[in-house]
């Protein structure tokens, strides 16, 4: 079983393409040696997390983005255990977005719901790790496409 983890936080500075270039790199240096993978989202000033690896090396990963005088407000809203991993093809992931892109991307709907309202009762951890499986097919297209 795969332990994972979904955490939103605000980053006390601006987030830029570069700032999530820049984390990604780290973290495609640094997670491969602790089974660590995951997709970063930064979406209008906030961040989206999900990691997933052995459960000791996540919570670890996880106490260190909590104590990181680079992020406030940090919150973890979902955690538990998958048969396989969703983001198993790298180290890490990342994908600047918009609302406005959200609202042109049906299979992404929730993702604003959830960044507006993490208690909304609606998005069931089964309805979100769907929802992150075609937030994945979706970067893959994207990528492709650059």
């Amino acid at each position: 079983m795969i332990y994972y983890i979904i955490y939103t936080s605000k980053p006390t500075g601006e987030i830029t393409p570069e700032t999530l270039k820049d984390i990604t790199s780290v973290s495609e240096k640094n997670n491969p040696g602790k089974k660590i993978t995951g997709m970063l989202l930064g979406v209008e000033n906030k961040y989206l997390q999900y990691l997933e690896g052995p459960e000791e090396n996540v919570n670890e990963l996880f106490q260190k983005i909590w104590k990181d005088p680079r992020h406030q407000n940090v919150t973890q809203w979902i955690k538990g255990y998958s048969k396989e991993r969703v983001f198993g093809r790298w180290s890490m992931g990342s994908w600047m977005l918009s609302y406005s892109e959200l609202k042109k991307m049906p299979a992404l709907a929730d993702l604003k719901k959830f960044l507006d309202d993490p208690l909304n009762n609606d998005l069931q951890s089964k309805k979100f790790m769907s929802m992150m499986h075609d937030l994945l097919k979706m970067w893959i297209e994207e990528e492709a496409e650059h």
